[in-house]
């Protein structure tokens, strides 16, 4: 069929330009000349005689547009008729899959729907892709606006943070966020990369120019659930999606107690807290704060520091800093003398509260030996090791040898077995 077309269209406008150059000779040799020389200068004979030659321009023009267009139908209905033709440049550009050379596609700039459905579907929550590699992340915390999906157990440990702060989360309780590359408006995301022997982790920011649907709302007061699909303009088609559910503490937490070999600022601000409660005892009001708290885990030996601000019994306010290092199983405190607390204690001692004024103070946990839990049985108490590890729960059972608490969370609750023997003091929280 398109050779056909193309042979009527060149038959006519074959016929139409024999006429155009007939009446250009007849109107003299100059124009004749030019018309057979140059076919550009058909538009000017044409239009000095618009009126006498109007029906021949307008048919001549239309057969030109004819012959073009049955031309590239029939180039593309039989590309291989031009390998090696003067014309097959002509055929590369009209019918650019036949070309010599391998026709080359701009790269697809953002992850399918379909891939990610796939990969999430096959491998579960928290799933994610970046330069070309496969992560899964198993640790989310939502803190100081600041959404954080990790990975655990790693050498070389991936991050995406994206910063909310701008979106007032903590009053509202929830956030719906549909952005598109054409949106305004965009929450910074980072996507770190830690790496064995590295002090500080290589960063990319994204500004602008991703795709993403993020839902976010507040179940408890320390407990965040949503869901998040990500797509990152990285030039390997990155991206995060799946449900998670996002603590406002970055620690992790395994049989109702903080897992202390995990690397995170808040297990060194739990370890510091613990240590004070255990040591201080009755002597220590409350723990206001901490602050400047840091880690490594770059160097041989692995160490931190935090700053605290507490209050004694007596209403003095003190500030100290803790010192912890990481031996081969967890973060422990350094056992060192501090020169704060050993005063304030000297104070109490030769002065004790009563006798030096009277502060609003919480109230003093009642304790008691390992040989009581007995007469403790469906009380909430707190169970001293004598590790310095503190287990909280309600007494269910107690035998023998072995204690039993529960814990009630907000899905349910955990059962804790602990042995009578390791029990240094039981401490009485209601």
């Amino acid at each position: 069929m398109e050779t056909v077309l193309l042979g009527v269209s060149l038959l006519v406008f074959g016929a139409l330009t024999i006429n155009c150059l007939r009446l250009a000779f007849g109107e003299s040799l100059s124009w004749g000349l030019a018309c057979t020389l140059f076919p550009a200068s058909w538009i000017p004979f044409y239009g000095a005689r618009w009126h006498a030659t109007q029906v021949q321009g307008v048919l001549h023009g239309v057969s030109l547009i004819a012959v073009l267009l049955f031309g590239a139908l029939f180039i593309r209905s039989n590309p291989f008729l031009f390998d090696g033709h003067p014309l097959s440049a002509v055929r590369d550009y009209v019918a650019p899959a036949y070309a010599q050379s391998p026709l080359l596609l701009s790269s697809e700039t953002y992850a399918s729907d379909y891939d990610i459905k796939r990969r999430v579907r096959a491998t579960g929550i928290g799933y994610g892709r970046y330069l070309g590699a496969d992560y899964r992340f198993e640790q989310v915390v939502f803190a100081d606006g600041m959404l954080r999906f990790k990975q655990l157990g790693k050498d070389e440990i991936l991050e995406i943070a994206i910063e909310l702060q701008d979106f007032d989360v903590a009053g509202s309780g929830n956030l719906v966020l549909d952005l598109t590359p054409d949106s305004d408006n965009f929450p910074l995301v980072h996507v770190l990369q830690y790496r064995p022997q590295s002090a500080l982790p290589s960063v990319q920011s994204f500004e602008r120019d991703y795709w993403m649907e993020l839902y976010l709302d507040r179940v408890s007061d320390n407990r965040y659930q949503g869901e998040i699909l990500l797509k990152l303009p990285d030039g390997r088609n990155g991206f995060l999606a799946g449900n998670f559910t996002a603590s406002t503490k970055d620690v992790i937490w395994e049989f109702g107690d903080v897992v202390r070999s995990y690397d995170s600022n808040d297990t060194i601000e739990y370890i510091a807290r613990q240590y004070l409660i255990n040591n201080l005892g009755t002597s220590l009001d409350k723990v206001i704060g901490f602050d400047d708290t840091f880690y490594q885990t770059s160097l041989e030996t692995f160490t931190g520091h935090t700053d605290v601000q507490l209050v004694m019994v007596d209403g003095s306010v003190h500030d100290i800093r803790i010192q912890l290092y990481k031996n081969e199983k967890e973060w422990v405190v350094e056992r060192s003398p501090v020169r704060e607390l050993i005063g304030a204690l000297q104070t109490i001692q030769k002065a004790p509260p009563a006798s030096i004024k009277q502060e609003p103070m919480l109230a003093v946990l009642e304790t008691f030996g390992e040989k009581d839990l007995d007469e403790l049985i469906g009380r909430n108490v707190e169970l001293i090791t004598h590790d310095g590890k503190v287990r909280e729960g309600l007494v269910d059972s107690v035998d023998r040898y072995n204690v039993s608490l529960v814990r009630y969370l907000d899905a349910g609750e955990v059962a804790m077995m602990v042995r009578r023997r390791e029990v240094k003091a039981v401490r009485l929280k209601d």
